[in-house]
């Protein structure tokens, strides 16, 4: 009895241990929704189509940053950088995937006001966990968001708060000192972007960016700004760390801000970066309208001055547009070394232009002195063509490198159309004006059919008188009127004024002998 007694003694006290161990390490597990992961977050909710959301947690003991990045998807990238600028500063660049609904982390550096380059120092990795509602995918969010499409990461970026150009400071108590600046004693700087819009939004006809690279080129951002974060209160040891959860009272899945942006940052600026587009512009404006156009007016006017007056305008805009070209390609990755197709064959197209331009200047100053053609003619006459076919095709090559190949198939069309409207007046406005001016000219020669050619010295629509006589003889001819017409068949029959043979003096003459024209009667 005994025994039995002991054993159910000892039994239970196994069991209040058991139970108390389980109580004891579900309250010191982590929150599933994220209550024990310290953090800090920053919402921006300015942008026209939804809100930019950050939040960041710091393991203390191994130096990894966990966070989680959302926007909606209607720009190619979003974009966080550890940082008071892009000089320097680390930066966290998300993308979807090439399958268009998982996402892409690209942790780079930035060398400026440029894009920033891929870097293999850092390594980074996404997390799947299941708290984490919709990670790391392109899909309609989660409570507010969920009719809103949205690009959602959340990962883990080792040993990521020092770089080979910065430093991620978390620790406040080293920046106590007068010299410091305001903002590292309580707060870091942090610097965010988002990139160009679909051209259309989601389900657009343009796709936008969908790489797996983490070193795929980047378009300009299209929106960008400036916060800080007291990350004191986003710090944790390796047992509590993690991706921050949503904070939202309302909604746990959703974030709000903790720590804003200062009064100094103020809201994310709109960036607007014309150049590019003013380049492709200008370039495709010369060689598919202003230089084939020059060409033409070659063809069907007597004079060169047009022509000569066109290609001077074309050349000037092509050097400008090349020289904004050049300045364009400095600010990315892809094209600042100049080893693009597009860019190789557009310096040779240039090249090829100051050719023309000065053989045509040479050719045209020998023709006037000599009346002749030239070599430098005969290489001005194909060389200019060439150039014209090789710009044309240049442009789409352009597009696929500054990321807007969907404007191939229109530029395409436009091309086509305006190359038929230039056969059209080349074959037959062409015709049509030589006739104008043949007719013209036989009229100015003979005048009207059954006149005299020169009617007017006659006083015929001049007001009497001799042509350009103006003495006391100039009326004296009106009273005589115009001559009779002048008709081949009446005077001479079917021939005109029959010439005498040629021969010798007194006599007819014969084979070998000298020969003499008529007297003039």
């Amino acid at each position: 009895m005994l025994n039995t007694l002991a054993r159910q003694y000892l039994l239970l006290v196994v069991s209040l241990c058991a139970l108390s161990r389980h109580v004891v390490a579900q309250s010191s597990a982590p929150d599933p929704m994220g209550a024990s992961i310290p953090s800090a977050v920053f919402v921006d909710n300015s942008t026209d189509s939804g809100a930019f959301t950050f939040a960041i947690n710091i393991d203390e003991e191994t130096e990894d940053v966990y966070f989680h990045l959302s926007y909606p998807a209607v720009t190619e990238w979003m974009a966080v950088g550890f940082g008071e600028k892009m000089q320097g500063a680390l930066m966290l660049i998300a993308y979807p995937s090439s399958n268009g609904t998982g996402m892409t982390l690209s942790p780079r550096l930035g060398i400026g006001n440029t894009e920033p380059e891929h870097t293999k120092d850092i390594k980074c990795e996404l997390i799947w966990e299941d708290e984490l509602v919709k990670a790391n995918i392109v899909a309609n969010g989660v409570g507010a968001n969920k009719n809103t499409k949205m690009m959602t990461v959340d990962a883990v970026c080792r040993d990521a708060t020092t770089w080979k150009t910065g430093k991620l400071n978390y620790d406040y108590s080293n920046d106590a000192s007068d010299d410091a600046p305001s903002y590292s004693k309580t707060t870091t700087p942090f610097i965010y972007a988002l990139g160009p819009s679909l051209h259309g939004g989601p389900g657009g006809h343009h796709t936008g960016l969908q790489s797996n690279s983490p070193a795929a080129g980047l378009e300009r951002h299209s929106y960008y700004g400036h916060f800080t974060l007291d990350l004191s209160q986003a710090t944790a040891n390796t047992s509590s760390a993690g991706i921050p959860r949503g904070n939202n009272p309302y909604d746990n899945r959703l974030y709000v801000s903790e720590y804003a942006a200062n009064a100094a940052t103020g809201p994310g600026k709109t960036d607007h970066y014309p150049a590019p587009y003013i380049h492709g512009v200008i370039m495709c404006l010369c060689f598919v309208i202003i230089f084939p156009l020059g060409a033409l007016l070659l063809r069907l006017l007597p004079r060169v001055l047009p022509h000569t007056i066109l290609q001077t305008i074309g050349f000037i805009l092509v050097t400008m547009a090349t020289a904004g070209g050049i300045v364009i390609s400095r600010l990315y990755v892809r094209s600042k070394n100049f080893t693009s197709g597009h860019q190789v064959l557009g310096i040779l197209i240039f090249i090829a232009l100051i050719f023309q331009l000065g053989l045509g200047i040479l050719h045209h100053r020998s023709f006037k002195k000599h009346k002749q053609g030239t070599l430098m003619g005969k290489v001005h006459l194909f060389l200019g063509p060439l150039a014209i076919l090789l710009g044309i095709i240049n442009a789409p090559i352009g597009f696929v490198l500054a990321g807007n190949s969907h404007l191939g198939i229109p530029y395409a069309i436009a091309v086509i159309i305006i190359a038929l409207l230039f056969l059209f007046a080349r074959i037959f406005l062409r015709r049509y004006l030589v006739r104008i001016r043949r007719a013209k000219g036989q009229q100015q020669q003979h005048g009207p059919v059954g006149s005299y050619p020169h009617a007017a010295h006659f006083g015929q629509g001049t007001g009497g008188g001799v042509s350009g006589y103006t003495g006391p003889q100039a009326a004296n001819y009106d009273h005589l009127g115009s001559p009779p017409a002048y008709d081949r068949s009446t005077s001479f029959g079917s021939e005109d004024v029959p010439l005498r043979v040629y021969g010798r003096k007194g006599s007819e003459g014969g084979p070998g002998a000298p020969q003499f024209p008529r007297p003039v009667v």
